[in-house]
């Protein structure tokens, strides 16, 4: 296994010219990683690389976009032709389009599906031929809360960012015998992401669930606080692979998808939406539940009940 130490990796962010990519950037670079500040925003691009630079670091600015499988490949070109090679993939760029379901155009979809969905393979395909050739790398995928719990007039994103989880869990079983791990992080922080585009109805939707983010959230609320989590999970140092982790105002938890017991049908031939509604309150217990790593563990799991 060709790996990295934790200083000398070279790592690809994207959407890094703000935010969150910004902090992360700016984490990596402190740890002595190089880094690859990728955003189309040419000024804020240059800018994070000239921070990094101040630091006593090392940085190269891309500015292709993400949305494309020729940005994509470019993104990583460069960070072979500057340092050789590439170690980890963090695919953090992103906006929205945020409207009420049946206000959304073809191209709130097809956006929010190309930067945040596409993006992921498009960034993280080339890396990965790259990583897997050296037995060693790591990917960071950016999710949401939204994505995984739902959010309302916000389903473009929603959609997206659950398509991100599913390839996550993939790419985990892919990269296992090839010594790289790829994770998924849901951060919740205060960013520019919605100050042009604001999601309607979101303040009566926080408020319904008692959920202000006003006082001490707020000053919680930090990109800096998103940054050790995946800077962690972008190190050799971390040995997890297909897991979701939750960075939410300074709290970093585990999200977790699981499969309650449920009821098995003695005679699958005699099943009727009758049968359902009888049984509905032992599909529907959670407890005990079991956490399949992959399709197999599922279907293993049924076979063992039988």
């Amino acid at each position: 296994m060709n790996q990295a130490s934790p200083g000398g990796q070279v790592v690809i962010v994207t959407g890094a010219g703000q935010g969150i990519g910004r902090a992360e950037a700016l984490a990596f670079a402190r740890l002595g990683s190089r880094v690859v500040v990728n955003d189309v925003a040419v000024e804020h691009a240059d800018a994070v690389v000239s921070e990094i630079a101040k630091l006593g670091g090392r940085a190269v600015a891309s500015y292709d976009s993400v949305a494309t499988a020729e940005g994509g490949a470019a993104i990583v070109d460069l960070a072979l032709s500057r340092y050789g090679t590439v170690d980890v993939v963090v695919n953090n760029a992103g906006f929205l389009r945020p409207a009420l379901f049946e206000d959304l155009t073809v191209a709130n979809i097809e956006e929010i599906i190309d930067v945040h969905l596409k993006a992921a393979f498009f960034v993280t395909q080339p890396a990965w031929r790259v990583m897997k050739s050296n037995g060693y790398g790591r990917v960071v995928m950016t999710g949401s809360s939204a994505g995984m719990f739902g959010q309302g007039a916000n389903s473009n994103y929603c959609a997206a960012k659950g398509g991100v989880f599913g390839l996550t869990r993939a790419l985990a079983v892919e990269g296992a015998d090839h010594g790289i791990g790829v994770n998924l992080v849901l951060p919740f922080a205060s960013t520019t992401i919605s100050a042009s585009n604001p999601i309607p109805g979101i303040s009566v939707q926080r408020e319904r669930y008692g959920g202000s983010y006003d006082g001490r959230l707020a000053e919680r609320r930090t990109v800096d606080s998103v940054a050790p989590l995946v800077a962690y999970l972008g190190s050799p140092e971390c040995s997890l692979s297909g897991e979701v982790f939750s960075a939410c105002a300074g709290r970093y938890a585990r999200v977790f998808v699981g499969i309650g017991r449920g009821w098995t049908a003695p005679d699958v031939d005699l099943v009727s939406p009758s049968t359902i509604s009888e049984h509905l309150s032992e599909i529907r217990v959670a407890e005990p539940y079991i956490e399949p790593e992959n399709i197999f563990a599922e279907v293993a799991e049924v076979a063992r009940a039988l």
